[in-house]
Order: C-alpha cells, then structure tokens, then sequence
C-alpha cells in the first residue's frame, strides 16, 4: 500500500508551517493524520491554503487534535451546527487584542480550526506568537523569578482561573509564558507593586515580532493553532465584513499545577 507522507513548509522561524496536502487527503488518510496531529504541537500553527471545509470537514478536521466541543455559552454559534461558532464582524465581533483563547476557564481548549468565510478586501490579517520562544528568550534571573508564580485569568467577576505563569507543553515539553492581554488581570503571589511592573513587561515580550507568524487571508483558508503554545490577535485594520468559523478542540491538557 502506497503512503502519502504529510508536506510541510516553514512559514516563520519559531512558529507556523503550511501543509501542501489537500484536505480530502489528510481526512482520508489515518497516517497523514497521525503525522499532522503530531506536527501541530512542533509547529504551534498550521496553515491550510484554500482548504474550503465544509462545516462537517471542519469539525472532521478538528477531531484528529482532540475531542471538538461546542463553544463557550458567550460565542455565537452556527445555526445548522452547534459545534461551530460564527464570528461576524458585521455582529460586532473583534479580537483585536492579543490572547490566548478560554484563559478564564480551568481547562481551557488546546487548539482550533479557524476558516475563512467572508474575507474583507483590504486588511484583517492574523498573528499568532510563540509563547515558548518568548519563554526562552527570557533572562535567566527572570525565569527563576516567574517560576512558581500564579495568575488570574478573568472575563468577568463571575468567570475566573488561576493558572501558572509558566506553563510546560505536556507534548513537547517547552516551557511557555501563559499570561495574555485581554484576560490575565494579575500575578497573585508577587506583592501588587511588582504584579504591575512584571505582568505589562511579559505581555509586551511575548508580542515582539521576531516570535510571530502573520497570516494574510484568502477565501477558503484554514489555520490550526495549538492553543497551549500561542497567543494570536486579529487586526482591525480591514475594510467590508469579515467572517470566519471555528470549531475548537481539547486533547492532553497541562499537568495540574503543584
């Protein structure tokens, strides 16, 4: 029996590659999808060009990282498909701040399948960051004054979690930064004085360019990101209505915190 073995192109010299292999393959092909699953982690961000998914091959495509799920109970979701969730500019929706996705919840998603529906005709492009990469560009003396350290992650008084400071990927092993913009509001075991000099300090790091890959969209393109691993921010640059869907997934979460 003759194998198709999975083709990936760099895109970026800490994150992201682009799989040459058409989608009907990779949801066909068992081992395509075994070497897929394990070159998301390596790679943080996989890029699909003009992939075109279907809801249904969307969702398909999101199973081989993990058990899809349906969004969170804030997200606008499809009207045929509960596992998909619809994000609309025209209904308001922006991510234009850089984050890492469900940090105010315990468990947060490890990944998802983002594509492009309606892509406006000028700007809306996407960066994702590598968390580790940031991690391992730190200072010495400041790895050892995060280690142990704990934050908050909230969307609202009512929705919060405590997660470390430094994450270890529990595939790769990597050591990461996992506070982020929009929901990390402190680090609660450093006295407020510091929390405040240190937390804006590593949100500016983790979003220097030389960790990030930028995604231009066209119609049909789809990306897989590994939540664990990466922050991402979509620009509110763009001109005309941009819609995308996405279908998230949860496979091996971090180890509990000591």
């Amino acid at each position: 029996m003759t194998t198709t073995a999975l083709s990936l192109t760099p895109l970026a010299g800490h994150l992201a590659a682009e799989v040459a292999n058409p989608l009907d393959a990779v949801l066909a092909d068992a081992e395509l999808q075994d070497e897929i699953r394990a070159a998301l982690p390596e790679h943080g961000v996989l890029v699909m060009r003009g992939a075109n998914p279907t809801p249904a091959q969307q969702i398909e495509l999101a199973e081989i990282f993990g058990d899809a799920r349906p969004p969170l109970g804030q997200n606008p979701r499809h009207p045929d498909n509960d596992l998909v969730c619809v994000f609309d500019s025209d209904e308001g929706y922006r991510a234009e701040k850089w984050h890492t996705d469900e940090t105010f919840v315990e468990h947060p998603c490890t990944g998802a399948v983002l594509s492009m529906q309606i892509n406006p005709e000028v700007g809306g492009d996407t960066l994702w960051t590598s968390t580790a990469a940031a991690y391992d560009a730190l200072s010495n003396g400041m790895k050892a004054l995060l280690a142990n350290r704990r934050a908050r992650h909230e969307i609202n008084e009512a929705n919060f979690a405590f997660h470390p400071v430094i994450q270890t990927h529990p595939v790769t092993g990597r050591k990461l930064v996992y506070v982020n913009e929009i929901f990390t509001r402190g680090i609660v075991n450093l006295p407020p004085g510091e929390s405040s000099a240190i937390l804006p300090f590593l949100l500016w790091h983790v979003q220097q360019p030389q960790f990030t890959y930028r995604h231009t969209w066209d119609d049909g393109d789809v990306v897989i990101w590994d939540n664990r691993c990466t922050q991402h921010i979509a620009l509110p640059d763009f001109r005309g209505r941009r819609v995308v869907h996405r279908v998230e997934f949860h496979g091996e979460p971090f180890a509990p915190a000591a």
